[in-house]
């Protein structure tokens, strides 16, 4: 998240106002006003034609080294699921294809403040899994079976997967 200082417009130094009750910066020279908006990104709950998950261990941060969903920032003029389906393939050159959205999530990291995640269930559609250099290792797994993912955000995901899938037994 770029925090300004200055004006983009115009240079002038900003100030904070409240505006729209909240604290805000604003440009008393042209009126311009700093609106701290959240981040997009995906995250892919990704499972292969047998029901297993695919899980990632990451080689950079956040979470470094942990294991985790594939997923990253959208790009601009992208739609959620076209990013989505791009952090997929780049990450481990997997195809996909959107089963559903699973949900949106807001939370705040240390590294990149303000996000807005947005979970798709992706089934797994095509290519070889091999990964780039964002991921140590990545591999399908038996839901029984799936490494600690210490990531809270990707466990709640998961586990708001469960409880829309569960059946009770009849």
């Amino acid at each position: 998240m770029n925090t300004y200082n200055y004006c983009p417009v115009c240079g002038s130094p900003l100030k904070t106002a409240e505006i729209e009750y909240r604290k805000r910066k604003i440009c008393p020279s042209c009126s311009w006003i700093h609106y701290e908006n959240p981040l997009p990104v995906t995250v892919a709950y990704t499972e292969n034609l047998s029901g297993e998950l695919l899980v990632v261990r990451r080689a950079h941060e956040p979470a470094y080294n942990e294991w985790a969903l594939p997923g990253g920032f959208l790009e601009s003029g992208e739609t959620p699921q076209d990013g989505c389906l791009r952090e997929l393939l780049e990450e481990t050159s997997l195809f996909g294809k959107i089963d559903r959205l699973i949900g949106a999530y807001h939370r705040v990291s240390k590294m990149y403040g303000s996000l807005l995640v947005i979970a798709y269930k992706v089934i797994a559609a095509g290519g070889l899994l091999q990964i780039n250099h964002e991921l140590y290792e990545a591999d399908f797994y038996p839901h029984e079976c799936i490494p600690q993912i210490n990531i809270p955000l990707h466990q709640k995901i998961i586990e708001d997967v469960r409880n829309h899938e569960y059946q009770p037994p009849t």
